[in-house]
């Protein structure tokens, strides 16, 4: 049976499963665009995809978990590095979202 979930669903689903401190409320947002448009008629799993995706309050945070090619110095060459290594969800906010990898 599919059960057709909004994005109030999808954040609530977060909460209730314990994972509301994974992700900011934009960053839940963009995974939510990201997955109805990869593939709406996926079973929602918090724990799931907070194993897949991980959010960072910038660039700088990233780096630190992610290597990189360190002959990149501008930021947006490092950010084009990790775009072509996994998928990049840019927030409002200067935070990123990505898919672990």
């Amino acid at each position: 049976m599919i059960q057709t979930i909004t994005i109030t669903d999808f954040i609530n689903a977060f909460d209730r499963a314990g994972r509301s401190a994974n992700f900011s409320t934009a960053g839940l947002i963009a995974i939510f665009d990201f997955l109805e448009d990869v593939n709406p008629d996926m079973e929602l799993d918090p724990i799931a995809v907070c194993c897949d995706f991980s959010e960072y309050k910038d660039l700088e945070e990233l780096k630190q978990d992610y290597a990189y090619d360190e002959d990149l110095e501008e930021d947006d060459e490092i950010l084009d590095f990790y775009r072509e290594e996994t998928v990049v969800l840019e927030l409002g906010n200067g935070g990123l979202v990505i898919q672990a990898y």
